[in-house]
């Protein structure tokens, strides 16, 4: 008996309406529309979904046929990724399958409710996904599109089904018992094998360390040289946050956003494009040429979403240390949206600004350190960054905490200081200055969230009367990278002269290459458990070679007030 489908499902995976649902009516729908315009039937965000053009694209079931859909993409500026392969036109699509609006941008899965049988997915093999855009060391990329019109339509949205949902957590909740017996009985024979071969060389006084699992206590003693990552692991995991966020630029004194102006141009084939504007500030320096949003009639915001880094808590009260380039990300390179270049420049002429022939090529900018505003030089702070989200979820829990609105950040050095308030005391990491000890060869373990490691999803009834629709929240799961100092790298310090000193400053180089975007903030421990260093950056070349970078602790410190500056 052929199956009677119900409902299109629509689960967003990223995006302003990441972990939602929305179903629609199998029989009354013959396409699914989506895109930014209230018009579309999946409707996106309009300000942070920025990557979606107006009229993005449509599903179409073909006429006729059984269960065969076709997702065609509407001339959108960024076009359409399925299964992260981007699309020319229009491409066969599949329930399961999963929809990314332009690199970077939302991220949704096509399904049916109930799935045919016949339509059960193939085994295939793909690219791990990323459903959330990372942190890049010191790069935050973002993209903006628009397109045309379509017609009305209303969505309807409803939970999913009650038995779907059901069946889904019932074989999450059965593969988490299995894992958690198995990893029980996996430290246990560890810790026994351990106990075992050093019994004759251990302190009879070991120093210990105390890891508060909810009402019981565990001991771990150390071994000889150190601890292991796993011990590491274990005592820190905990202490190790995942940080989510995102930013926009501000006019001071309105309050207004602002905007990078583009402009029309005609091209030779007679079609017409947008192009970004530039202005050149003083010879050589350019600048992009901002607006406000109320004035700038044609252009994108300097804004960003979607973002991710680490972090780790260093007080009881709720403090917790990270990157600058993920607290206050406008501190750092801004990456601009593909379409920002080949860009126009503007240049001081005898008549005033005047069109340069010379194209704008990439190039470097930091937003907090523009010297124009519009075409005229700024004096005093009339722009500023302000974070429009910065949530903070701890290892394995679905809950987000908001971090209080400013941010500590350094004036010269990746670093930063969050705060969350709980109604709690909590465990922080253990902090030392071994700057004068370090060196290279020596073993370190770094934790954090690498963006392109596998996300882990839970489906949760709601229990509240006024939306009773299933969430499926993200919860993000640590990863543990063990590594060695690779070298140690010296800047040199303001107004004194130095003979051997790095341009690049002052880092740790590493060998940890299983980190990666996402990473950014979280800690660098020694073997002994201490973290010395915040992790904050990578290089890499074609030929494959990476290497990472992490911030000396002390740069950490000096924010906690524990340090002076010396003169």
């Amino acid at each position: 008996m052929a199956t009677l489908v119900n409902r299109y499902v629509i689960r967003h995976l990223t995006g302003a309406k990441a972990n939602q649902v929305e179903e629609f009516d199998y029989k009354k729908y013959n396409e699914l529309t989506f895109g930014r315009a209230a018009t579309n039937l999946v409707r996106f965000d309009p300000e942070r979904d920025s990557a979606v053009s107006r009229e993005h694209g449509k599903i179409v079931r073909e006429p006729g046929k059984s269960f065969l859909f076709t997702v065609v993409d509407n001339n959108s500026r960024n076009g359409i990724f399925v299964n992260k392969n981007r699309i020319a036109g229009a491409a066969p699509v599949q329930p399961g399958d999963e929809i990314q609006l332009g690199q970077g941008g939302p991220v949704f899965q096509f399904d049916l409710n109930p799935r045919p049988a016949e339509l059960m997915m193939n085994t295939r093999v793909v690219d791990i996904p990323v459903s959330i855009k990372p942190t890049t060391e010191l790069s935050l990329t973002e993209a903006v599109g628009d397109s045309n019109d379509s017609d009305v339509l209303v969505p309807q949205k409803v939970g999913l089904g009650k038995q779907t949902v059901e069946r889904m957590m019932m074989t999450e909740r059965k593969k988490t018992n299995k894992s958690v017996l198995l990893s029980v009985a996996g430290v246990l024979v560890v810790l026994s094998g351990l106990a075992y071969a050093f019994r004759d060389e251990l302190n009879p006084k070991p120093q210990t360390i105390t890891v508060h699992h909810h009402d019981s206590t565990k001991v771990i003693e150390p071994v000889k040289d150190g601890l292991t990552p796993e011990q590491i692991a274990t005592e820190n995991t905990g202490k190790v946050v995942f940080i989510e966020f995102g930013y926009k630029l501000i006019h001071t004194e309105s309050g207004d956003d602002v905007y990078h102006e583009y402009m029309p141009i005609k091209l030779p084939d007679g079609r017409i494009v947008n192009k970004a504007l530039y202005i050149e500030t003083s010879p050589g320096k350019i600048e992009p040429l901002l607006g406000l949003k109320q004035t700038v009639k044609n252009g994108k915001p300097i804004a960003m979403a979607g973002a991710s880094g680490s972090g780790f808590v260093v007080t009881p009260q709720g403090h917790i240390m990270t990157n600058r380039h993920v607290a206050a990300a406008w501190n750092s390179y801004y990456s601009f949206p593909p379409d920002a270049f080949p860009g126009v420049l503007l240049v001081q002429g005898e008549k005033g600004w005047e069109i340069s022939q010379q194209p704008v090529q990439e190039f470097r900018w930091v937003p907090s350190e523009t010297q124009f505003f519009g075409k005229k030089p700024m004096s005093g702070k009339i722009i500023t960054g302000v974070n429009t989200y910065m949530d903070v979820t701890f290892n394995k829990n679905e809950q987000r905490f908001p971090a209080q609105e400013k941010p500590v950040i350094s004036a010269k050095h990746d670093v930063a200081i969050l705060k969350i308030d709980l109604g709690e005391s909590l465990p922080a990491v253990k902090l030392l200055d071994a700057d004068k000890t370090v060196a290279p060869g020596q073993s370190i373990t770094v934790m954090g969230y690498p963006g392109i490691s596998p996300d882990v999803f839970v489906g949760e009834y709601s229990s509240d009367f006024s939306n009773r629709n299933p969430q499926i929240v993200k919860v993000p799961d640590a990863t543990i990278t063990p590594g060695f100092i690779g070298k140690i790298l010296r800047g040199q310090a303001a107004g004194k002269a130095a003979a051997y000193y790095s341009e690049f400053g002052d880092y740790y180089q590493l060998t940890a290459n299983a980190t990666g975007a996402g990473n950014s903030g979280g800690p660098v421990f020694d073997k002994d458990g201490n973290a010395i260093g915040i992790f904050s950056a990578s290089t890499s070349r074609e030929d494959a070679t990476r290497i990472t970078f992490a911030i000396p602790i002390k740069y950490g410190l000096e924010l906690l007030g524990r340090r002076q500056v010396v003169d």
